[in-house]
């Protein structure tokens, strides 16, 4: 068990669980540019780690009612499909790819993702929210979003809180951020393990990394959700956006 890993996956574990920004947009550059993982592992342990750690976090918000299932529906009809279709792409580039190329491809990808989430999410925040109706659930957008996210997490791992929630936030701005927050956290349980056991069979896991990882992100988690129930909307999102795009320049 490495000390620093578990802190790590305790930080991360409690800002995903307080803000829905995606843990494995700050996780993913930490392994590579403190840790000097190769992105591909980075990606398979990032997905890995997190499984116990967004099972939790929704269990949790189920129970504080913090969820819409009718979102999670809609979300995972696409999300699930597109996880697949991820993996395969990321399947086949592996296999035609050289290792060198594909680390280097994958790291500046994780990159990009970063900084359009941190683009979008800064965008939708500061954005005023016009008042819709709060039935207007837009099932097939929302599907879609699912499957865009479905695709960048099997790639990247990045995606299932940095990309789904400021999208929700723009399709369905009459819906409480809190609930929005507790739908994607419950939407990514659902995808984040069909995206980790494919890249299990790819071999791009660290196991060790993975468990101490997990044993700070569960307990994160738990704390993140709590947190989420209690604090203002809007607090401390811009500044965890800005460190996540920081990180996404940093891997370009």
């Amino acid at each position: 068990m490495d000390i620093r890993l578990v802190l790590a996956g305790l930080v991360v574990g409690t800002i995903a669980g307080m803000s829905g920004i995606g843990g494995s947009a700050l996780l993913a550059p930490i392994l590579i540019l403190l840790f000097g993982v190769k992105a591909s592992v980075a990606i398979g342990t990032d997905l890995v780690y997190s499984v116990p750690m967004k099972l939790f976090a929704a269990f949790v918000h189920i129970r504080q009612r913090t969820v819409d299932l009718r979102i999670v529906r809609y979300l995972a009809t696409g999300g699930i499909p597109g996880s697949i279709v991820g993996l395969g792409a990321f399947a086949f580039l592996r296999a035609r790819v050289p290792a060198a190329e594909m680390d280097h491809f994958l790291r500046h990808a994780i990159g990009v993702v970063i900084l359009v989430a941190a683009a979008i999410a800064l965008a939708v925040h500061f954005a005023p929210r016009p008042a819709l109706a709060a039935e207007n659930l837009r099932p097939l957008t929302t599907a879609g979003i699912g499957a865009i996210v479905g695709f960048l997490v099997a790639m990247t791992s990045i995606g299932s809180g940095s990309i789904t929630l400021p999208f929700l936030m723009l399709v369905l701005p009459a819906l409480s951020l809190r609930v929005l927050i507790g739908s994607e956290i419950v939407f990514a349980a659902l995808i984040v393990p069909v995206a980790a056991a494919g890249h299990v069979a790819f071999s791009n896991v660290n196991w060790g990394m993975a468990l101490s990882l997990a044993i700070g992100a569960v307990p994160g988690a738990y704390l993140g959700a709590k947190l989420c129930a209690r604090l203002g909307e809007r607090t401390l999102r811009p500044a965890i956006v800005v460190i996540i795009a920081y990180a996404g320049f940093k891997l370009l």
